[in-house]
């Protein structure tokens, strides 16, 4: 997806993020965590260069990464219309991890003494969702 916002114009890695997070209607919004490793990786891959442009680094699309937008831009689109789509099964997933992750942190984040009660709210919450 990132190389097909490349394909119209160079961007920054917070561009990107807002880009996509406007481009999917607010149902994803990908973290810092995720797309700067990507465009490191991108650019490790030749799809695209990065340079210094005003204190910012500015992503463009390569040759090749032109090359591969246009082998795989139906199927890319295709998997941003899911996003748009709140009712979507990517939505839904993303948005369970989302819960999970926030979850996880809570717990690592709460004492010692708490540990039990945790599991006991997990164990209700687990067989809550059984039942559905």
């Amino acid at each position: 997806m990132i190389l097909v916002l490349l394909e119209a114009e160079s961007m920054h890695g917070y561009q990107i993020i807002t880009t996509i997070g406007e481009q999917t209607e607010g149902n994803w919004t990908p973290s810092p965590g995720t797309i700067y490793p990507t465009l490191s990786m991108l650019e490790d891959e030749g799809l695209i260069s990065i340079s210094h442009e005003m204190g910012r680094k500015m992503a463009r699309l390569t040759d090749e990464g032109a090359q591969e937008v246009a082998k795989n831009k139906d199927a890319w689109g295709s998997i941003l219309e899911a996003y748009r789509n709140p009712e979507s099964r990517e939505v839904r997933v993303f948005n369970i991890r989302s819960e999970f992750h926030k979850v996880r942190e809570a717990a690592k984040a709460a004492p010692d003494d708490k540990a039990e009660q945790i599991i006991e709210i997990l164990r209700r919450a687990a067989d809550d969702i059984k039942r559905l």
